[in-house]
């Protein structure tokens, strides 16, 4: 009950919407007694891939021999994955204690801190508390502003950048790379994946200027066991290990190899095998480039098998950047509605964007589309928003955990 009360009060944070800078967040790391993280951090930013190339990061870690601090966005069933120790969630009960400790600090502030700020605080109080020997951090929301970049890294991590998020980060590739740049601190490596000319050179400019060094990762090594699925994952576990024996020169490529092998990441082309001989894909693809990325290993893996596809997406989104390459596997599509706070593209603004050739239905219920997608014994793909990803989990995990979704 105490976790229920604490997390309704923290979702309530979220009406005052995004608000990026670092004043906040330093006044409440300084309310909670961290006036500096003194852990060994790696940062990571990015469009595509943050998430799996922080899991591996940490896996590697683990495997040799670290403790390890994981704090990362959203979630996708419950608050408390978002932050973990060695892999484990962080526990309801101090979420709840934590949480509780915050409210009551800021209840007096004139401008109390938003959802993701105190989130941000929660996470690298608990990490400092539980003596954690290097925490991976995902940036929130671009880089520059972002509550993260409160943090003095060891190595600074860019995935590949690309369009996203344009309403706030900017509508062009180099305005956007701009603000995953402002994550390079002074003297301090930088580790990035190959990226398009117009960020490689903004990120170049801004090492040059810092005086930090940066090495562009472009091959793919080989890997024995690879738990995430797609060439795209075999460039982020490649980037990892990078990033990884950068960090520490002790790290071995045997713990590097072992640890992408252990690796969990839910969510990321997750399939679940069906009785009757077909597969349920959960993948979640929710821009441009991770709709291509998707239909390339689904292609890998499917060869030219179509799939019902379930289909739901922000209102805010290029929903023709996403369903053009999610309608190439596709026989029959189902527009859905998960639970979440955020708008979502209505069922006509979807279907303006689908091929005639395909047929298009709505149904408002997860649940229902998964049973109504069943019936035809056909490969099923849910993808176009992790608001659907998580729901769908949450299903297909047979609601062994209970749903908790968020806006942010």
């Amino acid at each position: 009950m105490e976790y229920e009360k604490a997390r309704k009060w923290l979702y309530g944070r979220q009406e005052s919407g995004i608000k990026l800078g670092l004043k906040n967040i330093v006044k409440l790391l300084k309310s909670i007694g961290i006036h500096e993280t003194n852990i060994p951090i790696i940062h990571v930013a990015g469009t595509n891939g943050k998430g799996s190339t922080c899991a591996f990061i940490d896996s590697i870690l683990q495997q040799s021999g670290y403790k390890t601090g994981l704090f990362t966005s959203p979630h996708l069933i419950s608050f408390c994955e978002r932050i973990r120790i060695s892999g484990k969630p962080i526990t309801e009960i101090e979420i709840a204690k934590r949480i509780n400790v915050i409210k009551n600090l800021v209840s007096k502030w004139d401008e109390e801190p938003t959802f993701f700020e105190i989130v941000t605080a929660l996470a690298l109080k608990f990490f400092t508390d539980e003596k954690v020997d290097v925490a991976i951090i995902e940036v929130g929301l671009g880089g520059r502003l972002d509550s993260t970049n409160v943090v003095q890294p060891n190595v600074c991590v860019i995935t590949p950048i690309s369009l996203d998020h344009q309403h706030i980060l900017g509508d062009s590739i180099a305005e956007i790379a701009s603000e995953k740049a402002g994550i390079i601190k002074p003297g301090k490596p930088v580790i990035s994946a190959q990226q398009n000319i117009e960020a490689k050179a903004i990120l170049e400019s801004r090492c040059n200027e810092l005086n930090s060094s940066i090495e562009f990762v472009d091959s793919s090594l080989n890997f024995k066991k690879i738990p995430l699925k797609g060439e795209h994952q075999k460039a982020n576990a490649t980037l990892a290990i990078a990033t990884a024996k950068k960090f520490s020169k002790s790290i071995s490529t045997d713990s590097c190899f072992e640890g992408i092998a252990k690796t969990v990441w839910r969510g990321r082309f997750e399939r679940f095998p069906q009785r009757g001989g077909f597969d349920i894909v959960v993948d979640g693809a929710h821009n441009k480039e991770g709709a291509i990325a998707l239909i390339s290993t689904w292609n890998e893996i499917y060869g030219d098998n179509k799939a019902t596809v379930i289909f739901a997406s922000a209102a805010n989104k290029d929903l023709k950047s996403i369903i053009g390459p999610i309608e190439k596997v596709a026989s029959r599509l189902i527009v859905t509605k998960p639970e979440t706070p955020r708008t979502l593209a209505s069922y006509n603004e979807v279907i303006r964007h689908v091929s005639e050739n395909i047929r298009v239905e709505k149904e408002n219920s997860v649940l229902k589309a998964i049973e109504i997608a069943k019936e035809s014994k056909n490969n099923i793909l849910i993808a176009g928003s992790l608001f659907l990803v998580a729901e769908a989990l949450a299903i297909l995990d047979n609601k062994s955990q209970n749903f908790e979704p968020s806006d942010q």
